[in-house]
């Protein structure tokens, strides 16, 4: 049972194998086309490919390696009835994060907006290890080093502000994906 806010931010290893985050990141560069930069009005800096629309195959693989630690966080925490008993999801993302410092995502929370507030989990993805890069929890006195394979999965909410510090030495690469509270519907389970 959880006992502190940071209880709610759990890693797992090895949830895709070193070789497959190789394959999607040269997948990534090489479909420069498909890629998407960030606004320059924004206060954070990144390069995504939306996997969900561009590789629906990739999409159904990586849905259920973090479904299927989403369902391990759900029994961890023994969440219970509190959980949707059908979710939904918002599109995976690869995003890259160049070295050099102006790529980042300084501290936020992922839900500030009303369109934004169907979200209730987040999950990160790491496929390489950049140097640096780490997903860092300021009020939680946490940091997330990123690793091939390693995910973190934590509520999206204002109780957890977090930042993606900028990678020192590779780019840095994300699967990134929300789970969102399904539309009109009632009850819970982990299902």
């Amino acid at each position: 049972m959880a006992k502190s806010l940071s209880d709610y931010v759990k890693v797992f290893d090895g949830t895709l194998a070193p070789a497959r985050c190789a394959e999607l990141i040269d997948r990534f560069e090489a479909a420069s086309a498909l890629h998407e930069a960030t606004p320059a009005e924004r206060a954070f800096r990144f390069t995504e490919l939306n996997v969900s629309r561009h590789w629906p195959e990739v999409e159904s693989e990586t849905f259920a390696t973090m479904m299927a630690c989403i369902r391990h966080y759900w029994e961890m925490l023994e969440v219970g009835p509190s959980w949707p008993r059908n979710v939904d999801a918002e599109r995976i993302r690869l995003k890259r994060y160049l070295p050099g410092g102006e790529d980042k995502f300084p501290t936020h929370v992922d839900v500030m907006t009303a369109a934004e507030s169907r979200r209730f989990l987040t999950a990160i993805l790491y496929l390489n290890d950049p140097g640096g890069g780490e997903t860092l929890f300021p009020t939680l006195d946490l940091t997330v080093t990123p690793a091939p394979g390693r995910m973190v999965v934590f509520p999206p909410l204002w109780l957890f502000p977090h930042a993606g510090l900028p990678p020192r030495d590779r780019p840095k690469y994300i699967l990134h994906r929300y789970l969102w509270y399904p539309a009109g519907e009632e009850g819970a389970a982990a299902g």
